[in-house]
C-alpha cells in the first residue's frame, strides 16, 4: 500500500551543526534540467534497500549513505583518525583497519559515543551525497538515508518516501538474518519511531506484504515521481 501525504510543517532538530550550515549554503542551486531527489528512509529492517533496488530497475540514479558512512570508516577517509580515536577497542591490523561490527554493538548500547560517532561521520557523508546529487545526470535520483529525519539530511531532497513494515513480517525477516528480537528492538529504539518518520514523510509504502506487492507500489511510486521530475524544484 502507497500513501501520499501532505507536507509536514514540523520541524525537525538534528545534532550536527555543520549539516545546518552547508544546507544554509547550498543558495538555489538547481541542476540544468527538470531533476527529483527523492530520500528514501524508514525504520531498521523495513526493506529499505530492497524497494530501492525496485526504483533502480526502473531507472532511477540510487545513492547509498550507508556505503558512505562504511567508506569513511576506511584508511584514508578524512574522519578515519578522529573515528580510530573514538573506537580505540575497535582497531585491528595496528590501527589501520575498524572493526564496524565491533562499531555497532557500542553505538547501538552507548548513545554519547552514538552522538559522537555522528558527529564525525554525517558531515562527511552529507557532502559527499550532494556533489553525488550535483553530478549526476539522471532525472530521477533516489538517495537511501536510514537516519534521514535524524541527521537533518531532507534537506538535500525534494521528497521524501518512508518504508514501514509490520513489527511481525519484520522481525521474521531478521530473524533469518540472525538478528534476535533485542537486537531489533535495540536498534528501533536508536532511531525516530516510524509512525514519526511517516509523518514526516510525503510518501510511505507498505512493505509487509508480498515482494510482489512490494513492487507494484513502488511501480505506481515511479510513475508520480517521473510526474513531478519534470517539474520538481527544492522546498
Amino acid at each position: 500500500m502507497v500513501q501520499e501525504l501532505k507536507p509536514s510543517q514540523q520541524t525537525v532538530s538534528f545534532s550536527s551543526r555543520k549539516i545546518r550550515e552547508c544546507a544554509q549554503g547550498e543558495g538555489s542551486k538547481k541542476a540544468a534540467f527538470p531533476r527529483l531527489v527523492v530520500g528514501l528512509t524508514g525504520g531498521f529492517g523495513t526493506g529499505k534497500s530492497s524497494v530501492a533496488q525496485f526504483f533502480r530497475k526502473f531507472g532511477a540514479e540510487v545513492l547509498d549513505a550507508d556505503k558512505i558512512s562504511h567508506d569513511a570508516l576506511k584508511k584514508g577517509s578524512p574522519v578515519f583518525d578522529q573515528v580510530v580515536e573514538l573506537f580505540s577497542d575497535a582497531c585491528e591490523k595496528n590501527g589501520k583497519k575498524l572493526n564496524r561490527d565491533k562499531i555497532a554493538e557500542d553505538v547501538f548500547t552507548d548513545p554519547q559515543k552514538r552522538k559522537q560517532l555522528e558527529a564525525l561521520i554525517h558531515p562527511y557523508v552529507y557532502e559527499k551525497l550532494k556533489d553525488k546529487i550535483e553530478s549526476s545526470d539522471r532525472n530521477i535520483i533516489l538517495v537511501e538515508i536510514p537516519l534521514l529525519f535524524e541527521a537533518g539530511f531532507q534537506t538535500l531532497c525534494d521528497k521524501v518516501l518512508v518504508v514501514q513494515c509490520n513489527f511481525s513480517v519484520k522481525e521474521k525477516r531478521l530473524n533469518r538474518k540472525r538478528f534476535t528480537t533485542e537486537e531489533i528492538r535495540a536498534r528501533e529504539r536508536a532511531q525516530m519511531p516510524e509512525a514519526l518518520k511517516a509523518q514526516k514523510a510525503d510518501f510511505v509504502l507498505d512493505n509487509s506484504k508480498s515482494i510482489y506487492q512490494t513492487r507494484r507500489d513502488a511501480e505506481l511510486l515511479w510513475h508520480k515521481f517521473e510526474s513531478l521530475s519534470k517539474g520538481a524544484t527544492k522546498k
